[in-house]
């Protein structure tokens, strides 16, 4: 079975948003959808699933070919219960089934029946239809697929409208895959998944029995899924075989190539002209000169290649280092106010973060990521325990909502106001990087899109030049290029980062350590998001963040207080090498007076004394250090 859309352009009035669009769909088939926003992408789908009309081209099908669309925010609308709502998806095998019971009841008068040879007959087709169709798994498919998208712990009684959007929406999708039609269209399928409902969505797509078209910005879905992407870029459609991996490159190399034949064609072309010049007014070569401008004339040089340099360029830089201790939780419980009350979102959070380290915090919907990273910032207030932030940091943070901008201000404003020592040009030339160029610059903030007020929060950033950054869901308004170089950002950035992210394509190419959050507290996994999963399962890959040494013999109480004495130690030791170092610069500036005191004795005994003052201060020093220092090493032992 095959599906075929041949040269379907669309418009809306004068906008050309589909041209001579072509895709081929082969049997079983998984296909990724890409391409900027606006592009057209999921305008095709609905074309496909028959929504939209179009204007020119046509779509071919085998014969009751069912297509099955998952809208970006499907939600339905029936005011039945869960379980219900997905046993409607049988409705035709259901009443096979109902026609097979009253054949039974027909059979049970037995041969007296004159019409028992047909009813027999009968019922044979329309039991092996009914198997056929799945009739006796029927609450065993309902069962597995609505664990897998997450619903095992909901009352299968429970009303639809009783749902929230993003778990209607998921119910949408457990609906339409139950359907099982021969063209799955999936529109953003993972915006309201956690990570094991991800997970379980691939696999089964991966053996699922039919052609799957999916539009969608989670790589690290198109990576594990699809065998081939077709990206839609001003109006031009290109196919790549291969996952999203293997499309970076593939286009990488064509815009190579691509480029290489636009500068052949320019260089044959200029060597033709000169050609033409120096030759058209001789009589001997005028012929030839004739000959060659008909030459330049059939070469069509075309537009010049985009290159994915052309998109936004994030570079993140502190001015300077922090402290190695950049972050240090210790024992803390998440609250918020609900219904006038504290509710515990979670307890005993232990963790730390030290300079140069890319940290990632993940867990369930609802765990208190963000509550998490406000209270590190100061911004949520309800929670017990100790946060400290390290000596010499500027932190810089991203707001998945973004709520630091100024709606009511221009582009050029909100940066112009938060440095005003830049100048005009400096400014444009910096908007620029992210995207924003020529008459863009005096858009309002309020009227920017979400990739667009994202890319401007993080020139912010770039220009506040911090050391620790805390980002909120970082790449959730990004387009597929822009993601691609905030990873590359990231990646190359010498200070500290935290953030909170579903993004595992992200969280792979940039984390260095995982903190899984739930309402017990935090685990430490070490490495990025693959290192993660294959540590799921293994005890011994795991390390609690409660205690320095999983040995599985200390209990929580226990490891608290050696957690407790161990940050104790650590901040002695720090402030001791801070007391040396102030103590050395004092004797150094005495030896300095001393020598320039001259022959006035008095002053000179005075600055003695002062730096004799000084040097039993250091040895003191020196002697707490080394004190500190064995008794740190002994406990980490």
């Amino acid at each position: 079975m095959a599906l075929q859309v041949e040269n379907i352009t669309k418009t809306y009035g004068t906008d050309v948003i589909l041209k001579n669009v072509s895709l081929t769909a082969s049997d079983n088939e998984k296909i990724g959808l890409i391409g900027p926003n606006g592009a057209g992408k999921s305008t095709l789908l609905r074309i496909i699933a028959g929504e939209l009309t179009y204007d020119e081209g046509r779509i071919l099908t085998p014969k009751d070919c069912k297509v099955g669309f998952l809208h970006q925010d499907s939600t339905p609308e029936e005011s039945c219960t869960i379980r219900e709502y997905m046993m409607a998806a049988f409705d035709e095998v259901n009443a096979l089934g109902e026609e097979l019971r009253q054949l039974e009841e027909r059979m049970a008068l037995g041969e007296d029946d004159p019409d028992h040879d047909r009813i027999l007959k009968s019922y044979g087709a329309k039991s092996e239809l009914f198997e056929k169709r799945g009739g006796f798994e029927i609450n065993t498919r309902i069962n597995t697929i609505l664990t897998g998208m997450g619903f095992d712990s909901f009352d299968k009684n429970m009303k639809i409208q009783n749902l929230s959007g993003g778990e209607k929406t998921k119910l949408s999708m457990a609906r339409l895959l139950l359907e099982s039609p021969e063209v799955l269209l999936l529109d953003e399928p993972t915006n309201h998944l956690d990570f094991r409902t991800m997970q379980w969505l691939e696999g089964y797509l991966k053996s699922y029995k039919g052609i799957v078209i999916t539009v969608s910005h989670d790589r690290y879905f198109l990576d594990s899924l699809v065998q081939t992407i077709y990206e839609i870029d001003r109006n031009v459609i290109t196919r790549y075989t291969g996952n999203y991996s293997k499309y970076l490159v593939l286009k990488e190399q064509n815009e190579e190539i691509a480029l290489k034949h636009y500068n052949a064609r320019m260089e044959e072309v200029k060597r033709l002209e000169d050609y033409v010049a120096r030759n058209s007014v001789r009589a001997s070569t005028a012929k030839m000169a004739k000959s060659k401008q008909k030459a330049i004339e059939r070469i069509e040089i075309g537009e010049k290649p985009v290159s994915n340099s052309e998109t936004c360029r994030f570079k993140f830089e502190g001015v300077f280092r922090s402290y190695n201790d950049v972050l240090t939780v210790d024992n803390v419980t998440l609250k918020i106010p609900k219904s006038g009350i504290l509710e515990t979102l979670s307890r005993h959070i232990t963790l730390d973060v030290k300079r140069g380290e890319k940290a990632a915090v993940i867990g369930a919907n609802g765990a208190g990521k963000s509550t998490l990273i406000k209270s590190i910032l100061g911004k949520h207030e309800f929670f017990d325990g100790d946060i400290e932030i390290g000596r010499n940091t500027r932190i810089s943070y991203y707001d998945q909502e973004q709520k630091q901008l100024s709606d009511s201000k221009t582009v050029f404003a909100e940066i112009s106001d938060r440095f005003p020592l830049m100048d005009e040009v400096d400014i444009r030339t910096k908007l620029s990087l992210v995207l924003f160029k020529d008459e863009d610059v005096f858009k309002l903030v309020g009227d920017l899109s979400g990739g667009e007020r994202a890319r401007l929060m993080f020139l912010i950033i770039m220009l506040e030049q911090p050391n620790f950054l805390i980002l909120d869901e970082p790449t959730n308004h990004l387009d597929l290029p822009a993601k691609e170089a905030l990873d590359t950002a990231i990646s190359e950035y010498e200070g500290t980062v935290l953030f909170v992210s579903h993004d595992r394509y992200f969280l792979n190419k940039t984390a260095d350590k995982v903190f899984e959050l739930d309402a017990k507290g935090v685990t430490l996994y070490k490495g990025n998001y693959d290192d993660y999963i294959a540590a799921l399962g293994s005890e011994t890959a795991k390390e609690p963040m409660n205690t320095k040494e999983n040995n599985g013999a200390a209990d929580y109480e226990t490891a608290k207080r050696m957690q407790a004495n161990i940050r104790s130690l650590e901040k002695k030791i720090a402030a001791a090498e801070e007391k040396i170092s102030l103590l050395e610069q004092s004797i150094q500036e005495s030896d300095l007076r001393l020598e320039n005191c001259g022959a006035d004795f008095e002053k000179a005994k005075k600055i003695y004394e002062e730096r004799s003052g000084f040097e039993t201060e250091l040895n003191t020093a020196y002697e707490q250090w080394n004190e500190y220092t064995e008794k740190l090493e002994e406990l980490k032992n």
